[in-house]
Parts: structure tokens; sequence; C-alpha cells
């Protein structure tokens, strides 16, 4: 199979997970969409290094995760040099029925937004996780446990 068709097929079999993937860390589709479409060109860059394609998912997973991730960190960093401001982070979602839950999520570190949308988003495992976020299992954990407590503190606040 050609490189152009492989490239098209990845588009096509895990686009939308990856968009969603970024969208979940980037908090805002602007961010997302700059991370998502500089992830894939970092990907198609680098596309003859994958050796095993079963693994092309998570591959794919950890360049955009860091591209999100790096997405934030230049807004964070253009925020406070040119406005003053602390990060404002809103989590951009089409159709927010509850908002309670949203909100919550848009009160997580960065890092534990990148760990809840990666383990329960995609559903990779914590093994998995840490790989796409060079970090270790038990990094990941303590990240997901926290954002976890946090959430349930957020959301038991909100039905009082």
């Amino acid at each position: 199979m050609s490189r152009d068709i492989e490239v098209e097929q990845a588009v096509a079999d895990f686009g939308p997970a990856m968009f969603g993937l970024a969208l979940a860390i980037a908090a805002n589709v602007i961010d997302a969409e700059d991370a998502y479409q500089t992830a894939w060109l970092e990907a198609i860059g680098h596309w003859d290094q994958l050796r095993e394609s079963s693994k092309r998912r998570q591959w794919l997973a950890s360049i955009v995760a860091r591209a999100a991730q790096r997405t934030l960190r230049r807004r964070m960093l253009w925020r406070r040099r040119h406005t003053g401001l602390a990060e404002a982070t809103i989590l951009a979602v089409a159709v927010a029925r509850d908002p309670a839950p949203v909100a919550a999520l848009s009160r997580l570190s960065r890092r534990q937004r990148a760990v809840v949308a990666l383990h329960y988003g995609q559903g990779y495992s914590l093994a998995e996780t840490a790989d796409i976020l060079s970090c270790s299992a038990g990094s990941v954990r303590s990240h997901l446990a926290r954002a976890l407590a946090k959430l349930r503190r957020e959301l038991a606040d909100d039905d009082t």
C-alpha cells in the first residue's frame, strides 16, 4: 500500500477520535484544530518511522496529545505575555445537556484532562496512557485519582 493511501486510511479510521482527543486536552475548538493539524503534519513527516502498523492508533494519539499540550502551553504563555491573565480554559462541547460536568472538566489541570481523555475517552489502558504521555504508569494513576476526586467534589458541590 502506498504511503498516501495509508495516510488517507489512517485519517478516515482515526481522524475523529484524534480530533476528540485534541479537543479534550486543548479545551477549545480553535486550539484543538491547531493541535490536530499540527499532529497530522508531524505524523506524515515521520510516517515511515513506525515499524508496527498495528500500533498506528496509539502512535497517532501520542503525537496528538503532545501537540495539544504544546498548543496549550503556547496559548498560556501568549495570554500571560499579552494580557497578564492566568490561563482560562473552557471546554468546547457541541451539545452539553448538563453544563456541570463540562465546567468541572475545564477546572482540571492540563495533565489531568489528558489522562482522563486518554483513559476514559479513548479507552487506553494506564500503561498505554503513560506511554502516550511519556510518563510512568504511577504518574498516570496519581493524575487520574486526583482528577476523579476533584470531579467528584465539583459535581457533589453542584448538586447541593
